[in-house]
């Protein structure tokens, strides 16, 4: 039955993912069809707790992307780029890992990309290693993000472990991604030609189709402090629960002597923040619905309740099964979850949904805690088949034409510094982990 329910779960996140899009959710309510009326599995719950906290930050990124806050964050970046231009392929990642570390998504990168093609180009630096070294950067700090989805779904899912909170994690996850992330712009600092050497960009220039940003500039956005005021309340509110996740003194407790949780902690101060930014920042509040930021995390929730709800059924309809037959393997060679957890988030391409599904098997195997740790770091693994939307997007703003995917599809231009940023990341969170944990 272990093999036959596998079988399923598996065909279903294949046949998600060729589809892509909302249907990789569906997917699962097929799969959960077929375990529950056919094999009469009974179905587990859906991850309840990392929806609610993922809709809770989500409606506050998106309360700060309304007001204008993002804009403003965009504008601060582009003025630490022009000032040290020839140092873009190390600075672009690192600012890139700040905004996702800030916002909970990685698709904050697309407001950069153009910023990023503009300066490369104007320095004559080929865009393709900024660009390239920046999306994958702007993946790898999902893992660090104190209100990102896959943060909220660890855990979620590891509140059983008394040895985990979201302060020690943050010990581990922020200094190993932001160490890979800055080895992903060092692997491409002299990667391929130079810009001036490079056939497509001079065939683009000899066509006219390379423009020049000197000459057509788009007037900029005047920044108003309702944006600087959004931006300001919305790191109030992470600094609150990277706070109460230091120190549980802080949180309120019961009658019964039970302490508040860090996931209800989470959902709190999202909830607050974003009506704070409303109220204080005066806008209808209508217009979060139309922010790229809520639609993109809207996603991650379908995602989460119906692919995750099917991998947990599986997982915990075969639980004993897993422990006893594969604990010994797992933890004879730990590489071998690592290597899965990177696999299936390659398959996915997304970082929320490879943690629901792979997180519970690690604790299922009895694996240690930074065996665990070291395997969820791995989950930023979406550039390995590049149809992310950041992927593609960046292969547009390239005007060179220098960022692209090659003939054979995994010879594409992400593949080097991503594979760099997640074997430093894995190895750093390796290593700290054996000290916090």
């Amino acid at each position: 039955m272990f093999w036959i329910e596998l079988l399923i779960v598996l065909v279903m996140i294949f046949i998600g993912t060729r589809k892509g899009g909302p249907f990789m959710a569906l997917a699962g309510g097929i799969g959960m069809f077929i375990l529950t009326f056919f094999l009469h599995v009974s179905p587990s719950d859906p991850p309840i707790t990392v929806i609610r906290i993922m809709i809770a930050v989500i409606l506050a990124a998106s309360a700060m992307q309304a007001a204008g806050g993002l804009d403003y964050m965009v504008r601060l970046a582009e003025k630490i780029l022009r000032k040290h231009p020839e140092h873009i392929t190390i600075l672009a990642p690192v600012i890139a890992y700040i905004f996702t570390f800030m916002c909970g998504t990685g698709h904050i990168v697309y407001s950069l990309l153009p910023v990023i093609n503009e300066i490369a180009m104007d320095t004559g630096i080929r865009p393709e290693r900024p660009i390239s070294a920046t999306v994958v950067a702007s993946q790898n700090a999902i893992t660090a993000c104190p209100i990102s989805a896959a943060t909220a779904g660890i855990l979620g899912l590891m509140v059983s472990y008394g040895n985990i909170n979201l302060f020690n994690l943050l010990l581990v996850c922020v200094p190993a991604t932001l160490l890979g992330s800055v080895a992903a712009g060092i692997s491409v600092l002299h990667h391929g030609k130079e810009l001036s050497e490079d056939p497509e960009y001079l065939e683009r220039v000899k066509q006219g189709l390379v423009k020049d940003y000197k000459q057509n500039k788009a007037e900029e956005k005047p920044v108003t402090g309702k944006a600087k005021t959004a931006v300001v309340i919305f790191l109030v509110a992470m600094l609150a629960i990277v706070t109460f996740g230091a120190i549980s003194a802080l949180r309120p407790t019961f009658a019964d002597g039970s302490q508040l949780g860090m996931t209800t902690i989470i959902e709190i101060f999202m909830m607050l923040g974003a009506a704070l930014i409303v109220l204080v920042c005066k806008f209808n509040s209508s217009t979060m619905l139309d922010q790229p930021v809520f639609k993109t995390g809207m996603f991650a929730v379908v995602l989460a309740y119906g692919l995750c709800w099917m991998v947990n059924t599986f997982i915990d309809d075969q639980a004993s099964y897993i422990s006893d037959t594969m604990g010994a393997i797992a933890n004879q060679y730990p590489w071998v979850y690592i290597v899965a957890v990177f696999i299936v988030a390659a398959i996915t391409t997304s970082q929320a949904s490879t943690t629901m599904i792979m997180v519970p098997i690690g604790m299922a195997l009895n694996l240690p805690v930074y065996i665990i740790i070291a395997g969820w770091v791995a989950c930023n693994a979406n550039y390995v088949i590049p149809a992310s939307g950041q992927c593609v997007a960046a292969i547009g703003f390239d005007s060179a034409g220098t960022t692209k995917i090659g003939k054979y599809v995994l010879n594409h231009s992400y593949m080097l510094p991503g594979l760099v940023m997640s074997v430093v990341t894995i190895v750093a969170a390796l290593a700290l982990g054996m000290l916090v944990f």
